[in-house]
């Protein structure tokens, strides 16, 4: 396969765990809901970290898949490497979830961002080093 081929591929793949962090956290594997007195746990804010770390590397993929320089493509790729790896701390290292292990945010949430994260990481550092120097 062509270089660029390769190249396009991973960047492709770094956008879709990107959005799998970012749109996710909010649609499919969201953290519990609110009390019923309306305040939140502290899953809630768990999920809101991840979900402002994915943004940050939606717009860091985004970047990385437009921009022609392949200097500057591998250092995106890069950058996107620990905000991956950010993403999988949160949940119950870094923003404790729930006391109940089966609640959603444990069950489903936890999981899926770890997965999410250091899926994105990898491909992070895969993409900056398949990048060509232009």
């Amino acid at each position: 396969m062509k270089r660029k081929t390769i190249e396009w591929i991973m960047g492709i793949l770094l956008l879709a765990c990107s959005l799998c962090l970012s749109v996710g956290v909010k649609l499919w594997f969201h953290a519990c809901g609110p009390k019923e007195d309306g305040s939140f746990m502290t899953c809630h804010w768990a999920q809101q970290a991840v979900l402002v770390i994915g943004c940050a590397m939606t717009v860091i993929s985004l970047l990385a898949l437009i921009l022609q320089n392949g200097g500057m493509r591998r250092g995106l790729a890069l950058a996107a490497a620990p905000c991956g790896i950010g993403a999988a701390l949160i949940p119950n290292t870094m923003i404790k979830l729930c006391m109940m292990t089966d609640m959603h945010c444990h069950a489903v949430m936890k999981p899926a961002v770890i997965i999410a994260g250091i899926a994105a990481a990898v491909i992070g550092v895969i993409y900056a080093a398949v990048c060509k120097n232009d």
